[in-house]
């Protein structure tokens, strides 16, 4: 019996729970060593600390029922708290960390005890991996026979651009900082230290900007994917009574709510009991190939020159 695939929600409680405890204990073996980069450590695992709770408040407002002000539901709070969470990394990760590199490097100092950097370094190796599996695990659906890299752009879930980014850099960043200090504790040299640091904080700076971009394209608002728009576009053009697909439009108003706006050509001689019945059908067959929570609009309308050879024939 295959094992239970860990949901999206125990994915991110999973990596909030690994963040804190990291956070903790990155803080204490920074005053235990002075090292600047173990520091930017516990900086980045605060900055992702912060990022899982705005995410699980944006996903809290964003599951309120729809109403007269928001009738398409408010599910854009979760691109919205992703597009703060950006700035969180980039700004309390990222420049932060850089900052302290910087003022290490004009002063650079020895660990006093590395030993208390490596153990923490290693645990937050342990916990980082341990949150990336299980991002992996959560999101395996999503992701299909995509790369990471597809998933990241084609997704309009924020949460997996989030974490999963997250995780990648926890990991990267306990590298390079293990780096720095074991160079510093083999050369005497606190300038290894301190450049681990800035290191550290051009990578926070960089993953912010990715999510940055890629969490305003959703804000704005993004299109369906170009396999839903063709199954959607064949699905109604197969519709009895339909002769053509004169425009359509998709946009996700959240990560599980897509609207789809579309024009089609009729026959000039249905009655309109039959252009209501190939509306109503092509309608059901959206909804039957988007695997999303939809709406659909269908506005019919009869070409120029058909209207023109019906008034004639009658």
């Amino acid at each position: 019996m295959p094992a239970r695939r860990p949901s999206q929600r125990a994915a991110l409680l999973t990596a909030l729970g690994a963040n804190i405890a990291v956070a903790i204990a990155k803080g204490i073996a920074a005053a235990t060593t002075g090292s600047s980069a173990v520091l930017a450590e516990a900086l980045h695992s605060v900055a992702d600390s912060v990022n899982e709770i705005l995410l699980i408040v944006g996903a809290r407002r964003a599951g309120r029922p729809a109403d007269l002000r928001h009738p398409f539901g408010h599910g854009r709070y979760r691109y919205l708290y992703a597009f703060v969470v950006s700035l969180a990394v980039f700004w309390i990760g990222g420049f932060l960390s850089v900052v302290e590199g910087v003022n290490h490097l004009v002063a650079p100092e020895e660990l006093s005890d590395p030993r208390w950097a490596f153990g923490v370094l290693a645990l937050a190796a342990l916990l980082d991996g341990w949150s990336l599996r299980t991002t992996k695990l959560a999101w395996r659906g999503a992701k299909g026979d995509l790369s990471w890299r597809q998933v990241i752009r084609e997704t309009k879930a924020p949460d997996l651009i989030v974490v999963f980014l997250e995780d990648v850099g926890a990991l990267a960043g306990v590298t390079i900082a293990a780096v720095g200090v074991a160079l510093t504790t083999v050369t005497h040299d606190g300038i290894w230290d301190a450049m681990a640091s800035i290191a550290i904080g051009l990578l926070l700076m960089a993953i912010g900007l990715v999510v940055n971009r890629e969490t305003q394209s959703l804000l704005i608002g993004e299109a369906a994917s170009d396999e839903l728009v063709a199954a959607i576009r064949e699905a109604i053009a197969a519709t009895r009574g339909i002769d053509g697909i004169r425009e359509l439009r998709t946009i996700h108003v959240g990560p599980d709510d897509l609207v789809v706006a579309v024009g089609v050509w009729v026959d000039a001689a249905s009655s309109a009991s039959a252009i209501t019945r190939s509306i109503d059908t092509a309608e059901r067959r959206v909804l039957e190939v988007s695997p999303f929570r939809t709406v659909v609009s269908i506005e019919p309308r009869v070409r120029e020159g058909g209207a023109r050879r019906a008034a004639k024939g009658g």
